[in-house]
């Protein structure tokens, strides 16, 4: 959890939240990347759950990845952008 809360801190700030609609239960958040590819890059780390955060801290938090909570990350993967981006 330390770890995960650390990149979650990194990219989202001390009170890290939802860049899109602006969700701060930690239990909701998680990583994007920015411009997609998530799919491939879990497939590349081989693994599932916190490889991806342990690979982040490694590589000192590089840019392209932010805070989304998981509806508004689904929403992006499914539909190419959240529906509160349309509002």
């Amino acid at each position: 959890m330390k770890i995960r809360m650390a990149v979650l801190e990194a990219y989202g700030g001390k009170n890290p939240g939802c860049a899109c609609c602006g969700e701060k239960e930690i239990k909701f958040l998680g990583i994007d990347h920015v411009n997609g590819g998530g799919t491939k890059h879990r497939q590349e780390l081989r693994s599932r759950g916190a490889a991806m955060y342990h690979e982040l801290r490694r590589l000192e938090y590089p840019k392209g990845f932010q805070v989304l909570c998981h509806n508004c990350n689904l929403a992006k993967g499914f539909y190419g952008e959240c529906p509160h981006k349309r509002k």
